[in-house]
């Protein structure tokens, strides 16, 4: 609620929020997003579902994936973080929405492995964010992405078995697209 508070506090119109005022709070609603999702996974202990089981609940409504000629897509229905040190909670969301994401692409189809995979990561950011600050590649958490694909799709994230790319664009919604194919 402290968190909420101060962003409240910056960008409340009657005090006339400068851009400074408006970074903070941006800043601030990246520590919200990972406040928020430790208190559910605390709250998860309580419930008769289990933690697990709550996480996979809550990456089932985000989460989807297909298989299309030996191509596999995963979408993930929010932006990928634009920081690379990300809290516990944050990092078991995301491990949680590429597992379901996975699950759901194998429904009909069998995964594909790769020799040597090619991923494609698109990454679809809501407009009004600083596009300096936010789209410094190299600070996005693409590990998240990369750790949990080597040993299903491929065999490892180094540069025998796996190539990457990355591209982002504006958009009304934030979304993750990643598309894992076969790289000759």
């Amino acid at each position: 609620m402290k968190t909420l508070r101060a962003i409240e506090k910056k960008i409340n119109p009657d005090n006339n929020p400068s851009l400074a005022d408006m970074h903070k709070a941006y800043s601030l609603t990246t520590r919200l997003r990972s406040q928020l999702l430790g208190v559910i996974y605390d709250q998860e202990i309580f419930e008769i579902l289990g933690a697990e089981e709550r996480r996979k609940k809550l990456a089932e409504g985000l989460a989807d994936g297909s298989i299309q000629d030996k191509m596999i897509t995963l979408t993930i229905n929010e932006p990928l973080p634009s920081m690379k040190e990300l809290t516990a909670d944050v990092k078991d969301h995301w491990l949680a929405l590429i597992h379901t994401a996975i699950s759901k692409a194998v429904q009909e189809n069998s995964l594909p492995y790769f020799e040597k995979a090619f991923v494609w990561i698109k990454v679809v950011t809501p407009r009004g964010t600083n596009n300096a600050r936010l789209w410094d590649t190299s600070n996005r958490a693409i590990n998240l992405i990369l750790n949990n694909l080597k040993g299903i799709s491929f065999e490892d994230d180094n540069l025998e078995h796996m190539a990457f790319g990355v591209a982002g664009e504006w958009g009304d919604e934030g979304v993750t697209i990643i598309r894992i194919l076969s790289f000759d």
